[in-house]
């Protein structure tokens, strides 16, 4: 990076976190590190998210409202990730959720790490997890790629990348099958797979709520259809970004286990 203080843009999607998006906001405008724009995507809220956001009256805010918003939520939130990124102007593009939050020097360490290390696009920090009950804990699950199968890795709102790869690459990542293949597991199982980058800052960065949706709470797991679906779906996505790798899932126990249950046991 040519600059010494390269803009970061901030992208936000929100639907109805109307309890959470201004703290969201507000941990990206109290940064240590302060050359950033926010852009904030609106996916039709109902509550009161927008007019929050608006009484904030802030220059680095940049709001998209969206007037019609889809079925298929994992779409949604894609669509909502790059409309936000064509309103951007950063060298660099932290992901955030509208209910989780930065911790205050997360951006500093972001950007300190992409200009020492200029061939990398992509990076991942730990998230500290609050669950239902507000309680705190840092996440001690070994994020990690992996040789053939999708990566281990941190959720949304730990994703950091260079704007011109993300750019780039959107079209590969965005595509619109695999309905409950969602944002993060698309980009960091390409660039783990097809980029051969994974790179995790030791550290913990992000605040992440993990509050159970009506919708999250539908992938009970084991007996649970769209479960088995959403893994089904994760080894045919593989198998379109990198038919090689796919390859050497074929004779893996998870992969036959996988496909038998998806044959013979469900009905989608």
């Amino acid at each position: 990076m040519k600059k010494k203080f390269p803009l970061v843009s901030v992208l936000i999607n929100n639907y109805n976190k109307d309890k959470f998006c201004v703290k969201a906001i507000n941990s990206v405008l109290q940064q240590s590190y302060k050359n950033i724009e926010i852009i904030f995507y609106d996916d039709c809220s109902t509550d009161y998210s927008l007019n929050k956001i608006k009484k904030l009256r802030n220059k680095k805010i940049k709001i998209i409202e969206n007037k019609l918003r889809k079925k298929i939520r994992a779409f949604n939130q894609m669509e909502g990730i790059f409309n936000s990124l064509k309103k951007s102007k950063g060298e660099i593009v932290c992901i955030l959720d509208s209910d989780d939050f930065f911790s205050k020097n997360k951006i500093k360490k972001v950007v300190d790490f992409f200009i020492n290390n200029k061939k990398s696009d992509i990076l991942f920090d730990k998230p500290i997890i609050y669950n239902s009950n507000d309680d705190k804990y840092k996440s001690h699950i070994e994020f990690k790629s992996r040789k053939y199968k999708w990566p281990i890795f941190p959720p949304t709102s730990c994703i950091s990348i260079r704007s011109h790869s993300l750019q780039k690459n959107k079209r590969k990542i965005f595509i619109k099958k695999f309905d409950e293949v969602w944002f993060d597991f698309r980009i960091a199982t390409y660039y783990s797979l097809n980029k051969k980058q994974f790179n995790l800052i030791d550290d913990y960065l992000t605040f992440y709520r993990s509050y159970p949706s009506s919708h999250d709470k539908r992938y009970k797991k084991l007996f649970n259809s769209l479960w088995w679906k959403r893994r089904d779906q994760a080894f045919n996505f593989i198998l379109y970004l990198n038919k090689k790798k796919y390859k050497k899932n074929i004779l893996t126990l998870d992969f036959l286990f996988t496909k038998l249950v998806n044959k013979f046991f469900f009905i989608f």
